[in-house]
């Protein structure tokens, strides 16, 4: 395979792998919208969160980068 092949044929996959990566940044977008509409759905259950906890950005209180509640050991 000549350089010139190789060359057209990663920019193929370079276009196929950009493409795909649309593809799922849409899917993301679907699912965040429908989580946000189902939030908002009281007969969704389990959509809304805890009044007692705390949300973090992503709406999960138990997401990375949430604070854990104080157990009251300091150490």
């Amino acid at each position: 395979m000549e350089h010139e092949e190789q060359a057209e044929e990663m920019q193929r996959d370079a276009e196929r792998m950009e493409h795909d990566s649309d593809r799922v940044g849409e899917h993301i977008d679907d699912a965040r919208k429908e989580w946000e509409a189902k939030e908002q759905d009281e007969s969704v259950p389990g959509a809304q969160p805890d009044e007692d906890e705390e949300e973090t950005a992503t709406g999960n209180p138990r997401a990375a980068g949430a604070e854990e509640p104080d157990s009251g050991d300091d150490e």
